[in-house]
């Protein structure tokens, strides 16, 4: 192959894959990466024509800046000298542990970190994600790139070095296929000697895949520093064979020198949504599953950011971004796709789990922020609920009220008589004054005073509440507690009570419009039109019926069109002699029938009724230690607490499966029955777009390909939808007498990668020993819906479903006056801003920016639908960075188009926002 006019040969694209955590802590790599970045440099500002990628995440820069700050304008320099490409994600993240926005504030973040310094690289660089979810390309789109470059998950049929992506929506990018993965070009300098040879049968080898186009070499690989020596061996090359030379370059000036023109891209194989093929190289499935506590706490501080934004919008008052920032900033940082997916060290998941609980105290600080204006929109004693959700939805709240159960009125459900008494001791009358030093103002153990006495000699009896009215007098108590300690012998005991009035613990319910608040309390609403009834074994909301049935399993039944599962919630247990990437099936083993059940009635409505399934099962304690082929003869003990619940209104039945791990080296999952056999495949969202897939997988790159999947909001198969509250793997599975769902409850492993897995052929890592993965006496909650009533999904409010099971609303006491109980429900203050969908496009985004509001709605569904949002003031549609693409449009009229990620920004002057 020789070199066409005005270019090499080949393109060299000297880089390095920077993992900022995995088999160490980040700061064990950051200080490994101020060292690279230090040499990198001086070999930058040495070498004029060397070239060098910086791995596609502004992160590799910032944190090499936190601690050499002065090094800012150098790196400033060799990006605008074209000699370093930086960006343009924040962060490499794993594309299916973290949701849609989540991706979104990466690409936000980390462009705006580049154009800081110097500009981003303008390729959407993905070279080491375990997969690739289907609406990238429209995010790519959406901030103006219109270039993608990745390795991992492209299908079969893709033989050349480049190709066009698809969004679901039909959006796409060009990518520049790195076939070899992303250090295909590492073996041409090894040994330098032979670089001649090796390059010339590089070239001729690969010929036909290339069509006529230099190819990207990608020199670099994990945590590897530029070779100092480089260019003097591409020179030397390029001197004794022009008719290949090699030229040096970034990533983004390879790709910026490829043919865009439409007849060159429309040469291009197309290849359409998700890419999780595993026959051009290993996707590593297994990271779904493992230590699922990270998958938990990233998606609960997703959840609580998102709340927390929109609140914020509802809300008003003060200057909230920064606390925004940090807390999506932790977020999108832990999204890497060796943090999350937790395939590194124990060291590393335990900060990146504390980091993700982190970022959830801080959306939670934020919201607290504004809990005294919330108050406000309710009257004292009851209490005011904000719904995060776009769609106007039921909503339930519990709040504590004085008085005896025979006063509640059937709308409300008592949860628990709670009891009266704070404090009962017995005191020497020479230590009575101790108690003046418990009192604080008026407080006394996180109450109000709001009465004392002295009911009997040597007794004192001190009422506490949350709402004491009238005034207390500090200075008077004390002088009368002084006097009659005086009265008596110091050695006098007392008998000193604190205690509360009657009270009990109750559920209220109201329906909440779509971001905005509903006043709830005692005695605001009537009778219920669908309560919660409750038996020993079964529940039922008019909607839904559930009952268990003998071996612990559930029938459920949607009682408007009678559809019935049978058999639900069966829990199978199966060895696992894989790592944190890989399931390693075992031939023998599994377990499926539990030693003991027993059934329980833990709430009877009629807001919300409860059952309590519990099963013990006898598991294999582990692999045996001689032979990791089978499992242990030793057996634990683990109990696993089910709990289903029907609320009032709700078309789906919630369950928590409840387990503290007692077993090593397993996969324990729940069925869910689909109520079909042969089910064809399933519906799985997630980040932003409804993925279609089959019962199989492609394989033929030496890694098998299991068939199973992420769901991050709901999984549709056969005639059942499961909501998720965060990403679960899952995989349907033959049955009898209907296939089921399989969702994974906990995948316990003690390697991060073994040597020799049973359907993988290469390690995946070091076989480093991670006991914290085995989650041995660690709690595990896992919590989903299961719902009947959207057979078919595109034609269904599955999506406004899923939001109803996932979003919890904000609940703050009440603070307004009394006078405002006899208002209406369910309505949000005039002037405050509401985004209130009405049809099937889902809100998923609403904050403040840039002076004004900015909403971000999903269109699910694969077919058009209106939006059907009711918002004040005027709007543009915006791309995901924000510049605006149309102005003036109606939210209420608009058609999304199917699968189609909207942004929605409020006009310029346009006053909308929520006022203080």
């Amino acid at each position: 192959m020789t070199a066409r006019r005005g270019e090499p040969a080949m393109w060299l694209v000297p880089h390095t894959h920077w993992d900022r955590e995995w088999y160490e802590p980040h700061d064990v790599f950051r200080a490994r990466l101020v060292m690279m970045v230090d040499g990198l440099l001086d070999l930058l500002e040495a070498e004029p024509e060397c070239r060098f990628t910086l791995d596609g995440q502004a992160a590799a820069v910032l944190d090499y800046l936190e601690i050499r700050p002065g090094a800012a304008g150098r790196v400033r320099g060799a990006v605008e000298r074209g000699q370093l490409d930086i960006g343009p994600f924040l962060i490499l993240l794993d594309e299916f542990c973290c949701d849609g926005e989540s991706i979104v504030r990466n690409l936000e973040l980390g462009v705006a970190a580049c154009e800081a310094m110097g500009g981003a690289m303008r390729v959407g660089y993905l070279p080491d994600m375990f997969g690739h979810a289907a609406q990238m390309p429209q995010i790519l789109r959406g901030f103006g790139l219109a270039d993608a470059a990745l390795w991992r998950g492209v299908p079969a049929g893709v033989e050349r070095d480049a190709f066009m992506w698809q969004a679901l929506d039909g959006e796409a990018v060009r990518v520049e296929y790195l076939w070899d993965g992303y250090g295909s070009a590492l073996k041409l300098f090894e040994p330098p000697e032979k670089a001649d040879r090796l390059i010339g049968a590089y070239l001729e080898r690969h010929a036909r895949r290339f069509a006529g186009a230099p190819p990207a070499g990608m020199y670099g690989t994990d945590h590897m520093a530029p070779r100092t020596d480089l260019m003097g061996m591409v020179r030397a090359h390029n001197r004794s064979h022009p008719g290949t030379a090699v030229g040096v370059a970034t990533l983004g000036q390879v790709v910026a020198s490829r043919d865009h023109s439409d007849p060159a891209l429309a040469a291009l194989p197309v290849v359409r949504g998700e890419m999780r093929s595993h026959a051009l190289g290993n996707i590593l499935p297994g990271v779904l599953s493992v230590r699922t506590g990270l998958k938990q706490a990233m998606a609960q501080a997703e959840r609580a950011l998102t709340t927390a934004e929109r609140f914020d919008a509802w809300i008003g008052g003060p200057d909230r971004a920064a606390f925004f920032a940090r807390g999506w900033g932790l977020v999108v940082e832990s999204s890497a796709h060796d943090s999350v997916t937790g395939c590194g060290a124990d060291s590393t998941a335990e900060e990146v789990e504390a980091r993700l609980h982190v970022a959830a105290h801080v959306a939670r600080g934020a919201i607290d922020t504004g809990f005294a204006d919330l108050g406000r929109h309710a009257p004292s004693g009851d209490v005011a609920v904000y719904n995060p959700s776009g769609w106007d939805m039921p909503v339930q709240a519990e709040l504590v009220v004085e008085g005896e159960p025979s006063q509640l009125p059937g709308s409300v459900q008592l949860l628990e008589v709670l009891g009266t008494t704070l404090g009962d001791e017995d005191v020497a009358a020479r230590d009575l004054p101790r108690i003046l030093r418990r009192i604080h103002g008026r407080e006394l153990f996180g109450r109000q005073i709001r009465e004392w006495g002295f009911p009997a000699p040597g007794e004192l009896r001190l009422v506490v509440a949350d709402i004491a009215p009238g005034v207390f007098d500090l200075d008077a108590f004390a002088t009368e507690l002084e006097r009659r300690r005086r009265e008596c012998d110091p050695g006098q005991r007392w008998r000193v009570r604190i205690v509360t009035p009657p009270s009990m613990r109750v559920l209220v319910g109201a329906r909440a419009p779509g971001t905005g608040v509903v006043a709830v309390g005692i005695g605001r609403r009537g009778p219920h039109g669908r309560p919660v009834r409750a038996g020993g074994a079964w529940l039922d909301n008019g909607l839904v019926r559930v009952e268990v049935e003998e071996p612990g399993t559930v029938s459920v039944t949607d009682l408007p069109t009678g559809r019935t599962v049978r058999g639900a919630l069966a829990l199978v247990d199966e060895g696992d002699r894989g790592d944190s990437y890989n399931f390693g099936p075992l031939d023998a083993g599994a377990v499926g029938e539990p030693a003991r059940v027993s059934v329980s009635l833990l709430e009877g409505g009629p807001l919300r009724g409860r059952l309590g399934i519990d099963r013990t099962y006898r598991l294999p304690a582990g692999l045996d230690a001689e032979d990791r082929s089978r499992r242990s003869s030793a057996v634990v003990d683990q109990v696993v607490r089910t709990t289903v619940e029907l609320r009032e209104e709700e078309p789906f039945a919630r369950v928590c499966v409840d387990l503290v791990n007692a077993a090593a080296d397993h996969r324990l999952r729940v069925l869910v029955p689909t109520g079909e056999r042969g089910v064809g495949g399933s519906a799985s969202a997630g980040q932003y777009g409804v993925t279609m897939r089959g019962r199989g997988g492609e394989g033929g790159w030496g890694e098998y390909p299991l068939p199973t999947y992420p769901a991050t909001r709901f999984v549709s198969a056969g005639g059942v939808a499961i909501h998720t509250d965060r990403l679960m793997e899952y995989e349907v599975v033959d049955g009898d007498p209907a296939d089921a769902i399989a969702l994974t409850v906990v995948r316990a492993v003690g390697l991060m990668s073994v040597n020799l897995h049973p359907l993988r052929d290469e390690p995946a890592g070091s076989e480093i020993p991670v006991p914290g993965a085995q989650y041995l006496g660690r709690r595990v909650r896992t919590e989903f819906a299961i719902d009947l009533s959207c057979p078919d999904w595109s034609g269904s409010d599955v999506v406004r479903h899923s939001d109803q099971f996932r979003l919890a609303p904000v609940v703050a006491e009440g603070t307004g006056p009394a006078a405002d109980r006899g208002r209406a429900d369910g309505l949000a203050p005039r002037g405050r801003l509401a985004a209130r969908t009405r049809g099937r496009v889902c809100l998923e985004s609403l904050r403040r920016r840039g002076g004004g509001l900015e909403a971000r709605f999903v269109n699910y569904h694969h077919r058009d639908e209106v939006l059907g949002a009711m918002m004040r003031g005027l709007w543009d549609r915006a791309g995901l960075d924000g510049r605006i693409v149309e102005e003036l449009v109606d939210p209420a009229t608009m058609v999304v188009p199917a699968s189609t990620i909207l942004t929605l920004r409020t006009h310029a002057g346009t006053t909308t926002g929520a006022e203080a």
